[in-house]
């Protein structure tokens, strides 16, 4: 026989809520129902083997074992300090909370029906575990106190987000606009990158870390991506931000090619990169585009035709395979007129300028701004300006 327990037992008003609190819960073939604006909070484990109706909220400290039925369109709130053990006999809860700031393993499937609140504490995806929001359902929350350690998964199709992160670095990733028939597609963070490939089209792929989209059901046909961007993503020093990139590879360690840069907000500290062209399952990292050329195309910021050294004494090109082809190197004084200009990289790389202007005369000592154009072997296009001092 089934015995119908209804939580009646209060203890205080908290929050629009009546409250009921028992240190721990074991139900043994009872049918226990959490009534609208009631809040059951279980200080230590809870052990389900009955039914159990949440239309409140229910919120547990210690591990939780669902052996039979639990339903209902209420919260549950994982708010425990320490670890905590999820095993919910493979069923779905309506809203789970994330909360108290300890560890959450979720050791067998668990689907989140309506909504997931990732307030304060790490998720971790065991093996044999899976954390699913469902097609309906959306994600809000993460920090580098609370993420999910191992892969979220999202049912259908459109906008999801991913608070995803790992050795205490948050670092979530979207998908902006999921295509396909019916897909379950999955985002995990993993560090680090160990040895990706790097193409001539790529300056850096970062070695932190690495994204990883998977497809578990259903057909995927890609998505454009916004993959967060921190400070230790090891891109090299001067980074323009315009240059930032979404990468992926087939494989781990693979070349990794670019997807393009469709929108930057932020900063190289704190920003958000997204791709301009859809992928779909890969390994994704942050990366700099621009041809490996780039690398060697170098121009001095200043020069003294006092200095020992005669290479200090004039300004050079320097590069390499830079064709004489559209090559224009052009020097302007203080007051915007041009004092020198030349289309020959052979000279501007061998000649160079020693701070003489057009007719002759030594130019004085001040800040001279220089506009530098040509191509590459290789068909790439460059085009910078700078500044040189001339020092007497």
């Amino acid at each position: 026989m089934i015995i119908r327990l209804i939580l009646v037992v209060i203890t205080t008003l908290l929050a629009g809520f009546t409250t009921a609190v028992a240190q721990a819960l074991t139900n043994n073939n009872a049918l226990i129902t959490v009534m609208p604006s009631t809040r059951f909070t279980i200080m230590g484990g809870a052990l389900n083997n009955g039914d159990i109706e949440n239309s409140g909220a229910i919120s547990i400290s210690g591990d939780w074992m669902n052996v039979d039925t639990y339903s209902g369109n209420g919260m549950f709130i994982l708010n425990g300090d320490g670890r905590q053990n999820i095993a919910h006999n493979s069923g779905g809860v309506y809203q789970l909370y994330i909360e108290g700031g300890g560890e959450k393993v979720i050791v067998n499937p668990l689907n989140i029906l309506d909504s997931l609140h990732m307030i304060q504490g790490v998720v971790t995806i065991a093996d044999g575990g899976a954390l699913t929001v469902q097609s309906n359902g959306g994600v809000s929350g993460g920090s580098d106190l609370s993420y999910v350690d191992g892969t979220l998964l999202h049912q259908g199709t459109g906008y999801k987000y991913f608070p995803v992160g790992s050795n205490g670095n948050f670092r979530p990733a979207e998908l902006l606009n999921v295509s396909g028939t019916n897909p379950i597609v999955g985002v995990s963070v993993h560090e680090p990158n160990a040895n990706p490939v790097i193409p001539l089209q790529l300056l850096a792929v970062s070695d932190t870390r690495y994204w990883q989209i998977t497809q578990q059901s259903g057909t995927f046909d890609g998505s454009q991506v916004r993959l967060k961007v921190g400070p230790d993503e090891k891109l090299g020093t001067e980074v323009d931000i315009q240059d930032i990139v979404v990468s992926v590879s087939d494989s781990i360690g693979g070349l990794f090619v670019s997807l393009g840069q469709a929108l930057f907000s932020g900063t190289m500290l704190d920003g958000e990169v997204t791709s301009s062209q859809n992928t779909a399952a890969g390994y994704l990292a942050i990366a700099v585009e621009g041809f490996a050329e780039e690398r060697g195309l170098y121009v001095p910021n200043a020069l003294s035709p006092a200095a020992p050294n005669p290479e200090d004494q004039v300004v050079k090109v320097y590069g390499q395979q830079i064709v004489d082809e559209d090559f224009i190197f052009r020097i302007y004084n203080r007051w915007g007129l041009l004092i020198y200009e030349t289309s020959s990289f052979t000279e501007a790389n061998t000649v160079g300028w020693s701070g003489v202007s057009a007719d002759g005369s030594s130019e004085s000592v001040g800040v001279y701004q220089y506009t530098l154009a040509g191509r590459f072997a290789s068909g790439k296009s460059f085009n910078r300006k700078g500044t040189i001092k001339v020092i007497r």
